[in-house]
């Protein structure tokens, strides 16, 4: 897969997890989308997220804004795409997942190794991660 270029619908799967909402002024030059996996910058302002930089992931974005706009993200369980095909398998379930892009999840780190969250289920049509709650 590649970045979003529009939003995402992107389901949640309700397991009685934790979920917290919060609000965060978007980067400069960034948007991010709706459904998008969202994190935050050195400097605590939103961007997508991706395999490269000091960030840290913090929820799905619950509404798609650009520079200088608010996002509200949602921590929580939700599913998202693989890197490819039969990349995760129920052997993963609990272990840490982490960035592509901000919609992708990987097993191995990219060249930051950005923590997505933690695997907790996988589904025919991809991966379920418990995003924004999980390690840093």
């Amino acid at each position: 897969m590649s970045a979003l270029t529009e939003a995402r619908d992107t389901r949640e799967i309700a397991a009685g997890g934790v979920h917290y909402t919060r609000e965060f002024t978007v980067a400069s030059g960034s948007t991010v989308y709706a459904g998008g996996i969202t994190a935050v910058n050195s400097g605590g302002k939103a961007i997508p997220a991706t395999s490269s930089g000091v960030i840290t992931v913090v929820g799905r974005a619950e509404n798609t804004a650009s520079g200088g706009e608010t996002v509200r993200t949602r921590s929580g369980m939700y599913l998202y795409s693989p890197v490819s095909s039969g990349a995760f398998t129920m052997n993963d379930l609990n272990k840490t997942c982490y960035v592509k892009d901000d919609q992708t999840l990987t097993l191995t780190g990219g060249t930051a190794a950005v923590v997505a969250g933690v695997v907790r289920d996988v589904l025919p049509d991809g991966v379920v991660a418990e995003i924004g709650n999980g390690p840093r």
